[in-house]
């Protein structure tokens, strides 16, 4: 509807307040990153109408992602082309701080039979060393969108160690990745920091669609949402490639992005007794487990290390998938006798053969169960380890129902006005009932920067103020960002919370 671009262009600014400068301190002709969605056919030439420098037009979806002045965000959003602008956030790998995880998924009971040959998977992360030993003969190509060529070299190392887990060679030394013989393409989004933006992560989505990749492996994610990352996501997925991300991790947090687009197979950290790392984030997005701790693998100048995150796990996951690819028992598990796999039928595939953990059927820890590749190209199931296995939330879920804004002001003298903001928020259960004892963390932004902690009351409820600004003058807004909820035996349902409220200063 037409009327909901000012609510997109507001909260695009209030949003990139949290990351970049604020209002009060930019010229009217700083520039933002935006990705800039249109109705129809993409038009470059009116972002640059608008004084934007254009950095990237997609096809996987129409949008165009540009710098663009601050002054130009509201005129450019009411354009009658322009469906939405977005800010264009970061997103960055998912790296914490062995083989053990390729035997204990079950992966090398297959490869007398199955090594994922001829199945091309794209690392989209922060390149590959192609030259490594284990890695060299695996390597068929790649761009570095980055840098802006075709030499998607690893200085970060992230990469190097994602794809070791998905395809090192079995050359009897070093490491032997899940699908050993899978072709490894190498898709550069992030830097040598293992930083990149929502736009090189739609590009490189766009680039294994584009160039008919098998399965994407994404060790990488973001807090923030996007409807452009979403939608390649959605049309990549539509094309026929196989999504697998990295959840996250934040411990009780919400599953990052893209993990939790229901387009890709968001994967869990398990440790080597099959318990839910301790940084490993949680959620209904959830689809599978994996080992994600002490992961030994490839990194760049031929050597090897072990490394933590869900960054691990995902690709185990992607290994599987590359192994599912490269059997030919299809036609016995699809009822219609057709002989190649889609997405959907992939993942429904590794939802029955997983190892089920936790608590009967799909949890919020393990999704469908730790992925068992063994099962999924039926060569039987592995044994999985006792328990104990960590307990389901006993409170069940908790949400934000709704953050009170207020403000107060304090004369000091004839000349000078300090000003501050409230933010009172509600923490409910699913009845609506109130949660005593919830800590609630958040931050401010705009007119001031700080964060504040506080912990609910018997009535679920707890005031969280800013800090005070002297001599606000033209007045301005201050911008409020519940980060998390945590309380014993409870889960924070994100998802149906309301995280962002503002209030306005009158001149």
């Amino acid at each position: 509807m037409r009327n909901t671009i000012p609510i997109l262009v507001s909260m695009l600014i209030l949003l990139s307040l949290m990351i970049i400068p604020s209002a009060a301190a930019q010229s009217d002709n700083e520039k933002v990153p935006v990705i800039i969605g249109f109705k129809d056919k993409p038009d470059a030439a009116l972002v640059k109408a608008f004084g934007g420098d254009v950095k990237q037009e997609y096809t996987i979806i129409p949008a165009i992602s540009a710098d663009i002045p601050v002054k130009a965000l509201y005129g450019l959003s009411m354009n009658p082309n322009i469906e939405y602008v977005e800010y264009d956030a970061e997103v960055h790998a998912m790296e914490q701080t062995t083989p053990w995880g390729i035997e204990r998924i079950g992966a090398p009971v297959v490869h007398s039979t199955y090594t994922g040959d001829g199945v091309k998977v794209a690392i989209i992360d922060t390149g590959i060393d192609y030259n490594h030993p284990d890695l060299n003969a695996s390597y068929a190509g790649g761009y570095d969108y980055v840098n802006k060529d075709y030499d998607p070299m690893d200085d970060r190392g992230h990469g190097t160690h994602v794809a070791g887990t998905v395809a090192a060679v079995n050359n009897e030394f070093g490491v032997i990745g899940a699908a050993p013989d899978a072709e490894l393409y190498a898709v550069k989004v992030l830097d040598s920091d293992g930083s990149g933006s929502y736009t090189n992560v739609i590009s490189g989505v766009q680039w294994a669609a584009d160039n008919e990749m098998d399965v994407a492996s994404m060790s990488l994610g973001g807090g923030l949402n996007s409807i452009s990352l979403k939608r390649a996501c959605n049309n990549a997925y539509e094309q026929g490639v196989v999504l697998v991300a990295s959840a996250g991790n934040s411990y009780g947090g919400r599953v990052s992005y893209p993990a939790a687009y229901d387009s890709v197979i968001a994967v869990s950290a398990t440790d080597e007794d099959d318990t839910i790392a301790y940084f490993s984030s949680i959620g209904l997005q959830v689809e599978l487990a994996a080992p994600g701790v002490n992961v030994n693998s490839t990194v760049p100048d031929n050597k090897y290390d072990y490394k933590d995150g869900t960054s691990m796990a995902a690709p185990h996951v992607t290994g599987t998938v590359a192994l599912l690819l490269n059997t030919n028992i299809h036609t016995d598990y699809d009822a219609n006798g057709d002989s190649s796999w889609d997405p959907a039928e992939v993942r429904e595939r590794l939802h029955d053969t997983a190892t089920d953990m936790g608590d009967s059927g799909k949890d919020i820890y393990y999704g469908y169960g730790l992925v068992n590749a063994s099962a999924a190209v039926d060569f039987g199931a592995t044994e999985p380890y006792p328990e104990p296995y960590p307990e389901p939330p006993s409170g069940g879920n908790m949400h934000i129902a709704n953050i009170v804004m207020g403000t107060g002001t304090k004369a000091a003298g004839p000349s000078n006005v300090f000003v501050w903001a409230t933010a009172t928020v509600i923490v409910v259960n699913e009845a609506g009932s109130p949660v005593p004892d919830a800590t609630v963390s958040g931050t401010w932004s705009e007119l001031t920067s700080d964060s504040d902690t506080g912990i609910t009351g018997a009535d679920g409820i707890v005031t969280l103020r800013s800090d005070s600004v002297k001599n606000p003058g033209s007045g301005g807004t201050f911008n409020f960002t519940v980060t998390g909820v945590a309380c014993d035996g409870w889960f924070w349902d994100v998802d149906n919370s309301t995280i962002f409220n503002s209030t306005d200063v009158p001149n």
